[in-house]
């Protein structure tokens, strides 16, 4: 590839950027290119010299320079870009960044909490990115429509008087961030359509209402073995679940979808190669802890198949 090429991107995607100096605008996209040139590699091995090197520490440590104003100008021109297809897919997903041998920075959030054996609670310490990326039916990335990055509110389990976090509102919960990413995503593309695609940690009620909602249609991993057909917020006898009525469904069409090989690692266990089928619409309840129980509101959704 040309080099005049491989590097225009960065001034073509960071155009309508402004940091309130047209100097910080300018070493952005000079960093953007050196970037891209060696993305694994650390600050000073990407910059060509020292001088460059400290120019960049320079920028990142500028209080102009405003994370949300690059990101904008960048998902202006992936929602651009969604519009030269006829379906695209939204990917969502969490990434947690684990600094707990980094004692000295600062602004890092407790996380993962495991039990010592001489030290009576461990907290890894981290930040939390949440982040959606547009990419085309057959796998080529658009850009980013949305990335929030944070660190967990942990809550306080000496106030007796705070409600359960199960009845909570959505809105003041951490996993709210899927539904606001959804939001963002549809107002950012508008009439394209988008699919967004998510793991099991999406396999909220509210989640799956936000998108009935908004019409933006979702494909989540289903997570918990529903009661389908329950008919108050009472317990109640004779229920179905989701994964019972699944196998009882007969094959109203299919689609394969080959599952690939997976090696056995630290995180994961060893997976053979298998196929995934059929899909049946069903009726999703509000959990019974919901404010919406109190009048069933069912929402339907395409179940896959196990």
């Amino acid at each position: 590839m040309n080099p005049k090429n491989r590097s225009s991107w960065a001034a073509e995607e960071f155009a309508e950027v402004r940091l309130g100096d047209k100097r910080l605008d300018a070493r952005l996209i000079k960093l953007c290119d050196r970037f891209s040139d060696a993305p694994e590699s650390p600050i000073n091995q990407a910059c060509v010299d020292w001088a460059e090197t400290k120019a960049a520490y320079r920028f990142f440590q500028n209080n102009k320079v405003e994370v949300d104003k690059m990101l904008a100008a960048h998902r202006c021109k992936t929602a651009q870009r969604t519009k030269e297809h006829k379906t695209v897919l939204a990917l969502q997903d969490t990434s947690y960044f684990v600094y707990t041998n980094h004692p000295k920075t600062e602004g890092l959030g407790k996380m993962s909490l495991k039990k010592g054996k001489n030290v009576k609670n461990i907290y890894s310490n981290g930040l939390i990115m949440h982040t959606c990326l547009a990419v085309t039916t057959k796998g080529l990335p658009l850009g980013l429509l949305d990335q929030k990055i944070f660190t967990r509110k942990l809550r306080k389990k000496d106030n007796k008087k705070a409600k359960p976090h199960a009845n909570l509102p959505i809105e003041e919960k951490e996993s709210y961030r899927w539904l606001e990413t959804l939001e963002i995503t549809k107002e950012l593309t508008g009439s394209t359509r988008i699919v967004t695609v998510c793991d099991r940690e999406a396999d909220l009620y509210d989640f799956f209402l936000r998108s009935h909602q908004i019409d933006a249609p979702v494909l989540v991993r289903a997570n918990t073995d529903r009661t389908i057909n329950r008919k108050s917020r009472y317990a109640e006898k004779d229920v179905e679940k989701l994964w019972e009525n699944m196998r009882k469904q007969p094959d109203s069409g299919s689609y394969v979808v080959e599952i690939a090989k997976r090696s056995k690692s630290k995180h994961a266990k060893e997976r053979e190669v298998r196929t995934a089928t059929v899909s049946v619409t069903i009726p999703v309840k509000p959990p019974c802890h919901s404010e919406a129980s109190r009048h069933p509101n069912p929402v339907d959704c395409a179940t896959p198949g196990r």
